[in-house]
């Protein structure tokens, strides 16, 4: 019973040789690549961090020498939850998508190190490329704030309402600031398809607009 509970904790360990720890390092430096690329590209907001996206090939490569290490020596994987436990995670998440990039780039080191190259090669491929088909296709969106600002004019206030209606898909008021001298309006929008923020030049020539800004925006969508 001893002989046996021993063996089961102490002599499963894989055996790797350099050349099979090399190729799985490699492929799972040029998948981790692909995350990088898929992250740098599909990540439009102004929050993105090159050093996020670097750190996720680290923790990619990491992971890979981890599983490579445990291989499957039961003892050494409790041992690793035991080192892991001591340590504690307080990076603030800026954003969901982070989360689920982290998962990924660890369910690649997890493959890479296990062995299991063309699962793990065919679930990055294909994660990628859902990623940019809903960020440049189904689930592109291009969403701005525009601030105005313009004479405190009923006249004005309506020509502006009535030329958003004409270029926007969707537009909410945000914020609207009112006193003597000017009004400061707020809001967010969806350009039509064949609209683009050139269409808000001609705001400038609505008597009593004073200025317009237009801001790209990744946050929180119009209902």
């Amino acid at each position: 019973m001893k002989e046996a509970l021993y063996e089961l904790l102490y002599g499963s360990t894989a055996d790797v040789t350099t050349t099979q720890l090399l190729g799985n390092t490699l492929v799972a430096l040029a998948l981790s690549l692909i995350v990088f690329i898929t992250y740098r590209f599909t990540y439009g907001s102004i929050l993105y961090s090159k050093k996020f996206n670097i750190s996720l090939i680290m923790l990619t490569l990491i992971t890979t020498v981890i599983m490579s290490i445990i291989g499957g020596n039961i003892a050494l994987s409790l041992g690793m939850v035991g080192a892991l436990s001591i340590v504690r995670f307080r990076t603030a998440v800026k954003d969901p998508r982070d989360t689920a990039y982290i998962f990924w780039t660890i369910a690649i080191g997890l493959g890479a190190g296990s062995g299991s190259l063309a699962i793990t090669i065919i679930g990055t491929i294909v994660i990628s490329l859902v990623c940019f088909v809903f960020n440049y296709g189904i689930g592109s969106d291009e969403r701005y704030l525009i601030i105005i600002r313009s004479e405190n004019i009923d006249q004005s206030l309506e020509d502006i309402r009535a030329h958003m209606f004409k270029v926007c898909r969707g537009y909410k008021l945000r914020s609207e600031t009112v006193n003597d001298q000017f009004v400061e309006l707020v809001y967010q929008i969806k350009l039509k398809g064949n609209a683009s923020t050139k269409e808000y030049e001609n705001m400038k020539k609505i008597k009593g607009v004073m200025s317009i800004n237009v801001v790209s925006q990744n946050g929180e969508t119009l209902e």
